[in-house]
């Protein structure tokens, strides 16, 4: 698309021809049509399309916006003449208005600026455009406040209905102007007012350079807070890289606590698991053995008694044979096939662990009968020794 803003009469007749061109000679790519607006007065807008999907409401948008905003002067004070509903002035500083609006445009023009007016609201609005910025311009009269003079039926009004009091004082039209340029921001605008010796007239080169500056420091402005809000981005990221960092290293530590953890608890689990192993294959033997001398205490307590025979031989046999079963020295397969190097569970683990999980680099919440017991566990691993039976410990 291309936008020629309220071209002079004789850029516009070149633009036309340039069109008619084009079409007539089959320069318009194959496929594609070509369409403009502005033939007699507001911008020209020239858009390629392509057959196969022409937008019309696109081009419709495009059409009707360039009929109601309009930077052409003769449009642009044809508007404000038919409807100055906006310009808020009396009827008597209007023609002063008018004048001092085409002053503006003129300088504005002087200086690569232009006025224009927008026609979609109700009532048209005035702007000053500096490239591809707007800034609403708002032009209106100053008010005062005079004495109030009761008029004859205000007075009869009075002597009937005393408490009815008529106003204090009246709004009256000062004759003042006062020009507001909007500026970026909220309620953000650059106001010139007449004085009693300064009319707008007189300050017309001084107002457009005082849209100049104000557009100038607009977007030294909003290049400021642009830096700033990508300095404030860029801290940001650095924070949240720094708490990434601070995280990883953390969890780093954490995994080679735990890791340190369970390698030493790995160590002492196996230690007590063989410990076990081992004190059950040395009890079953000090049993078996401690069977057999009952046996034979029983034999011998029987010799030269008539009567100690019955049942007794069947009972010594039968504690000989269960001495044999459980004895690790008639059956070394019972040590033999038990792996030395065990692989110790989760529940061998967590005496040894403190309060570390033996499923990950994590904290686990021990109860206190817990605690004591892992603590009992681990004393009773580190006691242990073949010359000390277990009494329950």
């Amino acid at each position: 698309m291309v936008r020629i803003e309220s071209p002079d009469s004789g850029t516009r007749a070149r633009y036309r021809r340039i069109i008619h061109a084009f079409k007539q000679q089959g320069l318009v790519p194959a496929g594609h049509h070509l369409r403009h607006t502005g033939r007699d007065a507001g911008d020209i807008v020239i858009r390629l399309y392509t057959d196969a999907g022409p937008d019309e409401t696109d081009w419709n948008r495009i059409r009707l916006n360039t009929r109601r905003v309009t930077t052409d002067a003769h449009l642009a004070f044809s508007a404000l003449e038919a409807d100055p509903t906006n310009l808020a002035v009396s009827p008597d500083v209007l023609p002063r208005a008018l004048l001092l609006i085409r002053q503006l445009a003129g300088e504005a023009a002087r200086r690569g600026h232009r006025l224009g007016v927008n026609t979609k609201a109700k009532h048209p609005r005035m702007f000053l455009q500096s490239g591809q910025v707007r800034r609403t311009v708002t032009l209106t009269e100053e008010r005062d406040q005079v004495p109030h003079e009761p008029t004859a039926e205000e007075l009869k009004m009075l002597r009937l209905r005393p408490w009815m009091k008529p106003p204090n004082f009246d709004v009256v039209d000062s004759g003042r102007l006062r020009l507001e340029i909007t500026r970026a921001g909220h309620d953000n605008r650059d106001t010139w007012t007449d004085t009693p010796r300064v009319r707008l007239e007189q300050r017309v080169a001084q107002i457009i350079q005082g849209f100049e500056a104000g557009v100038t420091a607009d977007e030294q402005q909003r290049q400021a807070a642009e830096a700033a809000r990508e300095k404030a981005t860029a801290e940001h990221r650095r924070r949240q890289e720094e708490a990434a960092a601070e995280r990883r290293r953390q969890e780093e530590a954490t995994l080679a606590q735990w890791h340190a953890a369970m390698a030493d608890a790995r160590v002492q689990a196996a230690d007590k698991i063989r410990a076990e192993t081992f004190r059950n294959a040395y009890q079953a033997w000090t049993t078996a053995a401690g069977i057999r001398a009952f046996c034979t205490a029983l034999e011998q307590a029987a010799e030269g008694r008539t009567r100690a025979g019955g049942y007794l031989a069947s009972w010594v046999a039968w504690g000989r044979a269960a001495a044999d079963r459980i004895d690790p020295t008639r059956n070394p397969r019972v040590l033999a096939d038990i792996n030395y190097n065990p692989e110790p569970g989760p529940d061998d683990l967590r005496p040894f662990l403190g309060d570390w999980s033996p499923h990950g680099p994590r904290k686990e919440h021990r109860p206190d009968h817990n605690r004591q017991a892992h603590a009992g566990i681990h004393r009773q691993a580190e006691s242990w020794h073949h010359g000390l039976l277990d009494h329950g410990a």
